[in-house]
């Protein structure tokens, strides 16, 4: 592999040109973007531009965006982004287009994607990857980070992608245990449907007692299932899923000093999933709260408080918008 390495990125929405932006920012790799035209055509009118909430905003200028696939065959590193019920598709784009040993680097949500890309493309290094914080469209060709965290990957990762990330500014690490740590992931990604269903931000929703306490039950629910199938989840941003618990069940006051000092989130976060409801996009419920209440099946449990979530997240896609409950209305509506 050349000092530059030509990493592609698939599937660039918000997180791919989040992520394809730091290193193009970052100048030890030659990336290309491939996504859908609309973002083709606002980046090319406007540039890309990076803003963080504790960082100083990154523009580029000159962006290789492309809405087709021949970039894919000088790849040398693949960052998959697309979103997980796009992962079978991208495997079949990506045996057709890209060598057959290249190295894809899944950086989405759930865990099952790793798995559907070993399927689908039997002689590519798969590496499973976490992406720890929130990114959201801020306008034409704009794209905000509203909360913090180090990438995590697999094990056999190019240690150009390590240089990479580093030489841009962004903290990286590597781990071994990547389940584990998958699973604390998507334990803390159950918010995202709650913040869905009340329609407001992330921090918003974290204010409220009842909306804490809802997300503390739908998680150590998603504990008890996986343990149930043989995973203890790991940490997620130097945190256990049982301490993320504990602090979901202080008093407002004592949760408010803490979201002060140790739960970053910037005022205008929000989750994904709810920029894909607003878009009138598919949802990725199927892979979080879908996600636990399979694998509660697969042993034999159930997983109510996920189960309910999942039906009232799929009514308001149905619907074409968010409900906007408050805390206490989602603690009641799933405690039933």
């Amino acid at each position: 592999m050349t000092d530059h390495p030509h990493i592609v990125i698939l599937g660039a929405g918000s997180i791919g040109c989040y992520l394809g932006g730091l290193l193009q920012h970052g100048g030890s790799a030659r990336v290309t973007f491939i996504g859908r035209e609309r973002y083709q055509t606002a980046i090319a009118n406007h540039g890309l531009t990076l803003t963080h909430f504790s960082r100083d905003p990154i523009h580029l200028d000159q962006v290789d965006f492309q809405i087709d696939y021949v970039a894919l065959a000088t790849a040398d590193i693949i960052l998959l982004c697309t979103k997980s019920q796009d992962t079978e598709d991208a495997a079949n784009i990506i045996k057709t287009h890209a060598k057959a040993d290249v190295q894809v680097i899944s950086f989405q949500n759930g865990i099952r994607n790793p798995e559907t890309l070993r399927q689908g493309l039997p002689k590519a290094k798969i590496i499973p990857a976490i992406v720890p914080f929130n990114v959201t469209p801020a306008g034409a060709g704009a794209f905000h980070c509203g909360t913090e965290g180090a990438l995590v990957v697999g094990a056999g990762v190019d240690n150009a992608v390590l240089e990479a990330f580093t030489a841009a500014g962004q903290p990286i690490k590597v781990e071994d245990n990547i389940l584990a740590a998958q699973w604390a992931k998507m334990a803390v990604n159950l918010n995202n449907a709650l913040n869905t269903l009340a329609g407001g931000t992330l921090r918003e929703g974290l204010l409220q007692r009842d909306y804490r306490r809802a997300l503390a039950l739908i998680v150590e629910e998603a504990l008890v299932v996986a343990k149930a199938n043989g995973v203890t989840p790991s940490t997620f941003n130097g945190r256990r899923p049982e301490q993320l618990i504990a602090t979901l069940r202080l008093p407002n006051w004592a949760y408010k000093i803490l979201m002060q000092l140790i739960v970053k989130i910037d005022a205008k976060a929000r989750s994904s999933m709810q920029d894909d409801l607003d878009a009138a996009r598919v949802s990725e419920i199927d892979y979080l709260q879908g996600e636990i209440v399979r694998h509660a099946a697969f042993v034999g449990i159930e997983a109510p408080y996920n189960a309910a979530v999942l039906r009232m997240t799929q009514a308001a896609f149905a619907k074409g918008q968010s409900p906007k409950m408050t805390g206490t209305e989602i603690l009641s509506a799933i405690s039933k």
